[in-house]
């Protein structure tokens, strides 16, 4: 087993404190003067730039939130002596050159260092980036192939827990910044305590699917179903119209002077109807004639007589010599009347048997002409179908590519939501195979909590549909500083267990952030804990401390002689009692 220690703290600049840490308790405790006002911050002595210096050299980035970015061009280098196993070595870092570290030779042994650049003095000069990749390696046992695939766990993130910097790192246990994204969280956490890492991160990858395909409510699955049923019907419809309309234009024949054909054809249309109408009329005279003809009859004379006798009248001879006069001057006029009549519906029939004959032609004509129509047409008739048929298909590919759409979406809300039960189902079953490893952080937060507050803390790593669950629950919630003492024994429970690692960090460091409010009597308990565990387990536990939350009646209680563990005193009487020999906004002597 080996883990990394930080022996020392240095600088190129003789105003620099140095500071050493031995195993075990190392304290760095921060004066202030009775002088100093409650404006006097002890905030520019050096605490939190100490932390920033010792994440600078193990390969952080520098923003100007940072304090020591205020530094640059003004050529600082910051140092690191370090233990690894049986190898100590320094690593050395400039802010105005911070691509680069240099490792003094020593460093050699360290795993990836076959392609290292070797000066002439003997020292490795290497990229950042790769002096992150060793110590992934000899910290976390994390491979290029793992920190290669991803939402996979860095060294820079993992070492955030064993060394947390600046305010929002002491929000809560599991986190330690506020830009950390939840995946990340899972990520990381589950790393340290013994879960499936990969589990947490298939759950992103799941998450960023869900807002590739917005997984809908259950309105808009039943509204994409009835958008999906009446797509179709319509594709089924157009399909239809698209056949029939291939086949139309496939067979139009273009018919020349298309528009004086159908000019023509209704001028005999015309014809026809007036020579129609004309023999309706001749029909009806004919029939007039006809009936008028048979009511025509010759004079009869007897009848006249018969008339007067069945009336007892006496019928004169010279009244019958005249009679029979007029009845044949009646018989005269009715011949003429029928001879008339008989030539008048002959002429008549003649005329209708004429019109027969020239609608037979005419009809024959104009069915010669309407075939023609019918089989063809003109070429502005061809132009339309073609566009038709052009806006059918048109409509027929936009309705299969939404169609497609709505199908494949379909699959993949499917798939989504079955991959989640299924990636719950896998993960709960490799939760409880790895019961042994996360269950020895639950056992050691639960003696932290226990030794602090007389009442063991719970912590939970569970599952839910969205993914691994850490949580503290403190009995003692409500007291000045709980949730804070939650996160150190948080803290100090990964660090123990991963002290017993074939690899590990070496230190668990904390801000004075860490103790602000926390009642006196749980300082105390922490940091005596904190020794204890360290000699038992052969690592370094790192405190920052402000003078004033140092409970000195508790540690002379419980037996601890805290000042044999300060390795450094900062402090705001003089400039030269800050870290950096100087106080930002100060003039340096």
């Amino acid at each position: 087993m080996a883990s990394l220690k930080i022996r020392k703290v240095g600088a190129n600049k003789d105003s620099f404190r140095e500071v050493s840490f031995e195993d075990g308790l190392n304290l760095i405790v921060a004066e202030r003067s009775a002088a100093s006002s409650d404006r006097d911050s002890r905030n520019g002595v050096g605490k939190s730039t100490l932390v920033e210096i010792i994440h600078f050299c193990l390969g952080s980035s520098v923003t100007q939130k940072n304090v020591i970015h205020q530094l640059r061009g003004d050529e600082w280098e910051f140092s690191l002596d370090l233990e690894y196993g049986f190898s100590s070595f320094t690593v050395r870092r400039s802010l105005d050159k911070p691509t680069v570290v240099t490792l003094t030779n020593s460093a050699r042994d360290l795993p990836s260092m076959d392609a290292a650049k070797v000066s002439l003095n003997g020292d490795i000069e290497i990229s950042v980036k790769s002096w992150k990749e060793i110590l992934g390696e000899i910290c976390f046992n994390l491979s290029e192939e793992t920190t290669a695939e991803k939402y996979s766990p860095t060294f820079r993130a993992l070492i955030s827990y064993f060394a947390r910097s600046g305010r929002d790192a002491y929000l809560d246990p599991f986190t330690t910044s506020r830009q950390i994204r939840s995946y990340q969280k899972q990520v990381y956490n589950a790393f340290l305590v013994g879960l499936n890492w990969r589990h947490a991160s298939e759950w992103q990858v799941l998450k960023d699917q869900e807002k590739k395909v917005r997984v809908p409510s259950q309105d808009s699955t039943v509204h994409k179903r009835s958008t999906l049923a009446a797509l179709e019907n319509e594709q089924v419809r157009l399909l239809a119209d698209q056949q029939r309309l291939r086949n139309q234009v496939a067979h139009f024949r273009v018919v020349p002077e298309y528009a004086a054909v159908q000019e023509q054809t209704q001028h005999l249309t015309t014809e026809m109807r007036e020579l129609v109408n004309e023999s309706s009329i001749l029909k009806q005279k004919i029939a007039r004639y006809e009936e008028q003809m048979s009511a025509e009859s010759p004079g009869d004379l007897n009848r006249v007589k018969d008339i007067y006798s069945e009336a007892g009248l006496l019928f004169p001879d010279n009244v019958s010599r005249e009679l029979t006069d007029v009845i044949r001057f009646h018989n005269e006029v009715t011949g003429h009347r029928r001879e008339y009549l008989q030539n008048e519906v002959a002429r008549l029939r003649a005329r209708a048997s004429e019109i027969s004959t020239t609608l037979n032609d005419l009809d024959s004509q104009r069915a010669d002409l309407i075939r023609m129509l019918n089989e063809g047409g003109a070429v502005e008739d061809l132009g339309q179908l073609q566009f038709r048929l052009g806006r059918t298909q048109e409509r027929l590919e936009e309705i299969g590519k939404r169609i497609a759409e709505l199908e494949s979406s379909a699959a993949e809300e499917a798939t989504v939501a079955s991959g989640r039960q299924a990636l719950l189902s896998r993960a709960l079953l490799d939760r409880a195979e790895r019961r042994p490893k996360w269950s020895s952080v639950t056992s050691k937060f639960v003696e932290v909590t226990q030794y602090l507050y007389g009442q063991p803390g719970e912590i939970n790593f569970g599952l839910n549909d969205n993914g691994f669950v850490f949580e503290t629950k403190m009995q003692r919630r409500g007291s000045n500083g709980v949730d804070l003492m939650s996160i150190y024994s948080y803290d100090i429970a990964l660090a123990q267990v991963w002290q017993r690692a074939m690899v590990s960090p070496g230190f668990l460091l904390h801000d004075s952030l860490l103790f602000e409010g926390v009642d006196e009597r749980q300082i105390a308990l922490a940091l005596d804990f904190g020794k204890q565990a360290c000699e038992q387990l052969d690592f370094q536990y790192i405190a920052l401390i402000n003078s004033d939350n140092l409970p000195i009646s508790d540690l002379h209680e419980i037996g601890l002689q805290w000042e044999n563990y300060v390795r450094l005193q900062l402090g705001d009487a003089r400039p030269e009692d800050a870290l950096l020999g100087f106080r930002f906004g100060q003039t340096v002597s």
